[in-house]
């Protein structure tokens, strides 16, 4: 049995862990990943889970290295965003030319970062270790590291971070408590090639049983969704053919984009909102879904992760790590700092998963007020693209 040390050992090499391990890597600390699956390969073909990655995660992805390589390879950069009701006039678009940028954000496919950050850690000299399973022996304390066993051998490190997704493994070990509530829908994604070029142009589009939203791809007509859909109708669409789901695409974004054809497999996922009511324990830490997961409405779920990774980032930055009593103060920082920002986004998806999934007259003109309001006033449309970058 061999004895391995490391100083930080994260589990999960997602977007979230990945990246974590780079700006860690970068900070002069020895890391070690653990992961069930191979480095994602790049495909000729879209792939269908993308992620909508706004400016600061983009510049989280720079700083480890990665993104000018993403960015040679293939991204769907958009320039401007338009939300309408189906249901209503309720209508806001704005554009970045509003706040003198060149895009609001970028598509991005979730293979393809993790396949380049993969790259950048181990150039890094971060230790990508693939395992089918792991085994938390030791929480570790004041005068004990964390004891891991992997396959025949022990790795032990001062801090253990679990960014290993919504149905994390370190959470459960750790019985760190969570806060969950089903939305009752499922988020189908898809490849649509559409009629007319999608402009750059992120669109969604709400409707009376979930939202549906056109993100642009690097090729001017496909675009790629995710539709929210109340469990039944979720149920109806993924039995139907290619065909008939396209034109349900179609009918439901009142052809924005003219005439739509599915070019890829169709593909559900549950959607859930899950909370950790407690982000670290010892020298154990939560980050990215492992510690949230949201609605997608809004597309910010990548974000939030990217955000927890430079937080935890520099708030560890050059602390001693074998000190408990140092690892703790870094560690509540960051698990105060980030649980407000992630409660605030939380209510906020809540309240328009709640607002725009009714058909009261009343809620319906409430809505199209609203949205009225900042499509008239510039400098509150302004202030809406930067909180969108």
């Amino acid at each position: 049995m061999r004895r391995q040390q490391a100083d930080i050992v994260i589990v999960g090499a997602g977007m979230i862990g990945l990246s974590l391990a780079c700006l860690l890597a970068k900070a002069g600390r020895q890391v070690t990943v653990l992961e069930r699956h191979s480095q994602p390969q790049l495909s000729d073909e879209l792939a269908l889970r993308v992620s909508a990655l706004n400016n600061r995660s983009r510049q989280v992805l720079r700083d480890c290295g990665a993104w000018p390589l993403i960015d040679d390879y293939r991204i769907g950069p958009y320039t401007s965003m338009e939300v309408w009701d189906k249901d209503s006039p309720a209508h806001i678009e704005f554009s970045a030319a509003e706040i003198n940028q060149d895009d609001l954000g970028a598509i991005a496919e979730n293979n393809v970062v993790e396949h380049f950050l993969w790259q950048q850690a181990l150039q890094l000299g971060v230790d990508i270790q693939q395992v089918d399973e792991w085994k938390l022996l030791n929480e570790g304390d004041a005068d004990s590291l964390v004891e891991i066993k992997v396959g025949d051998d022990l790795v032990f490190a001062s801090l253990l971070v679990g960014a290993d997704g919504g149905r994390s493994l370190v959470r459960q070990w750790s019985e760190l408590p969570v806060t969950f509530w089903d939305y009752e829908q499922q988020g189908i994604v898809a490849n649509i090639k559409t009629e007319q070029p999608h402009g750059g142009v992120a669109r969604q589009i709400f409707l009376p049983t979930g939202p549906l939203a056109l993100l642009p791809t690097p090729d001017a007509h496909t675009v790629s969704i995710v539709w929210s859909a109340d469990t039944a109708l979720a149920e109806q669409l993924l039995h139907e053919s290619a065909e008939r789901f396209a034109k349900h695409v179609e009918t439901e974004s009142q052809r924005v984009l003219g005439g739509c054809k599915c070019v890829s497999d169709i593909k559900a996922f549950p959607l859930r909102m899950q909370y950790a009511r407690q982000w670290q324990h010892g020298r154990i830490v939560l980050a990215g879904d492992a510690a949230h997961t949201i609605h997608p409405l809004a597309g910010q779920g990548a974000n939030l992760g990217f955000a927890d990774v430079r937080a935890l980032a520099q708030h560890l930055d050059t602390r001693d790590l074998k000190s408990l009593v140092e690892l703790n103060k870094a560690l509540s920082k960051y698990s105060r700092e980030r649980r407000a920002d992630t409660q605030l986004m939380i209510a906020g998806m809540e309240a328009f998963k709640r607002g725009f999934g009714t058909a009261n007259p009343l809620v319906k003109g409430m809505r199209a007020i609203a949205f009225a309001i900042p499509n008239k006033l510039t400098p509150l449309k302004r202030r809406l693209a930067q909180l969108a970058m």
